[in-house]
């Protein structure tokens, strides 16, 4: 009886301290900082910074979508390459849609919703002038971009983290 006591008690211990790690790796868990540098923009600056302009290169290319005859490729945290996509075989490129910060897109309805970094903006394409208009912008909707190894950036509320570079 006396050994089935210390196991009741010992036994809920035991589960409780597997859950925490005690091993250190000294180039990861002992850092006090992050090994990339926060990209940041001025509130102003970044919330202007919507705009179409003349198509460029992929440099990172992220999440892609298709919508009728247009072809949307993420280029991680700048904005999306648009390509007429009406012959699958050879896109042709038509602009790029700066968007600093952003990575995902949705569109219903010819209407276009995209992460920018912290927020939720809402625009319209017309893709007859390739112009855009933005509808809507909803601030701070998804928390603040951390760096590739988790750590937060320090930034003011006139500031946003658009991305991380390595140091």
């Amino acid at each position: 009886m006396r050994y089935l006591k210390i196991l009741l008690v010992t036994a809920p211990l035991w589960c409780l301290w597997s859950c925490f790690s005690f091993s250190y790796n000294d180039d990861d868990n002992n850092r006090l900082s992050s090994r990339f540098q926060a990209v940041v923009m001025e509130r102003t600056a970044f919330e202007n910074a919507v705009s179409i302009m003349p198509a460029m290169p992929v440099q990172k290319a992220g999440k892609i979508y298709v919508y009728g005859n247009y072809l949307f490729v993420n280029d991680v945290n700048k904005g999306f390459h648009i390509y007429n996509y009406s012959n699958p075989s050879s896109p042709q490129p038509l602009g790029f849609l700066a968007a600093p910060g952003s990575t995902d897109m949705a569109i219903r309805d010819n209407i276009f919703f995209i992460n920018q970094a912290t927020d939720l903006v809402t625009l319209a394409y017309n893709t007859d002038s390739n112009t855009i208009t933005i509808t809507k912008r909803n601030r701070n909707v998804f928390p603040a971009m951390r760096s590739p190894d988790e750590f937060d950036g320090q930034v003011t509320d006139s500031q946003v983290i658009v991305d991380w570079q390595p140091l």
